[in-house]
């Protein structure tokens, strides 16, 4: 910002929202919807998503939460998140930067936390700020709960003894369910009640390829994970892809790509999703020499080889998937960034 750019931030007296950690994108789309429907978003209030763990972004951002009227400051979660328990903990490397916004933010600042990050949490002790925590365990502010899935997620809000049931349409996974958490404790903050809350989040969308159901080519669904994986995030993704009622009752077919950047536990990795790949999927199609370890297992565990398809490259086997499609068919796409399986959506999707 310029030096007339910083002045007249100041007459105008803005609010500013920033959201830091991992799932920070999905999690700021969710709040921009909650507020869209009391403040004007981009003059009243100023919503931005980035990546502290990045040079220099931290300091961009430092003269608006000093001089706002009214600075928040969400962490999302630092860790990856395991699906299967509420409690986890990320490195302490990537909420330093986080640490450092909170400790100059004024004593009108509002700090918003994912309590189940541990790494996370500790930020409340490091300052005298005003927060709000969320999350699945007990002792968050706002806490999540009775988790059901059909052609989303639907689950309840507790807030101090209020219970507010939460609709996500085509969406699933934590991430998206933290995304509606941190939502809702910036609606909060600002002066929302759950009610209003609760409807707002029906016009969240979050973003492309993060656990999103989508139509797909010959009347089938296709749970839509590519943007990008982690070991957790496929294991969460074929759990649930599992459990997703498909009225049109045709098969399920599991996409995958190598999940990258685990090094040395390559091996052991892909060998944990083969048991939840052999349980939920009736087909299999892999995309990678990671994933290949994959089908393997699979094989192992009992699923027929006609039911495997292997490729190195997406393009060898793009073709093939679309041939094999079939009316009713219920498609989970998975795996990496450097992947590219938003490919194989595009190929399908209707």
């Amino acid at each position: 910002m310029n030096f007339l750019s910083k002045i007249k931030f100041i007459f105008k007296k803005t609010k500013v929202i920033l959201v830091a950690g991992q799932g920070r994108a999905c999690a700021r789309e969710a709040i921009c919807r909650v507020l869209e429907g009391k403040f004007e978003l981009g003059k009243d209030v100023l919503v931005f998503e980035t990546d502290l763990t990045k040079e220099d972004n931290a300091e961009k951002f430092k003269f608006l939460l000093k001089n706002s009227p009214f600075p928040v400051l969400v962490a999302t979660h630092a860790g990856d998140i395991p699906f299967a328990q509420d409690f986890f903990a990320g490195e302490k490397e990537r909420v330093e930067e986080i640490m450092k916004l909170a400790e100059i933010l004024p004593s009108q600042g509002h700090l918003i936390l994912n309590f189940d990050d541990e790494t996370v949490r500790e930020i409340i002790d490091e300052t005298n700020l005003k927060e709000l925590t969320f999350g699945f365990g007990e002792g968050a502010d706002l806490r999540a709960s009775d988790v059901n899935l059909n052609s989303g997620t639907n689950f309840k809000i507790n807030e101090r003894g209020n219970v507010v049931p939460i609709w996500l349409e085509g969406l699933f996974g934590k991430e998206q369910i933290y995304s509606a958490l941190a939502a809702a404790a910036a609606g909060t903050i600002f002066g929302l009640n759950l009610v209003e809350i609760s409807q707002a989040l029906k016009n969240y969308q979050s973003l492309e390829g993060k656990m999103q159901l989508i139509e797909g080519l010959k009347n089938s669904k296709i749970l839509d994970d590519s943007r990008s994986a982690t070991v957790f995030s496929m294991l969460e993704a074929l759990d649930i892809f599992g459990k997703i009622q498909n009225p049109e009752q045709g098969r399920r077919i599991a996409v995958l790509g190598d999940v990258s950047g685990i090094g040395k536990y390559a091996i052991e990795v892909h060998e944990s999703i083969v048991e939840k790949t052999a349980k939920s999927a009736d087909l299999l199609f892999t995309f990678g020499p990671r994933a290949k370890l994959i089908g393997k297992g699979a094989i192992v565990k009992g699923m027929p080889l006609e039911k495997i398809f292997q490729f190195d490259t997406i393009d060898e086997g793009m073709l093939k998937l679309k041939d094999e499609l079939r009316e009713g068919d219920l498609v989970l796409v998975d795996g990496s960034k450097e992947m590219e399986m938003g490919k194989i959506v595009e190929a399908i999707k209707l």
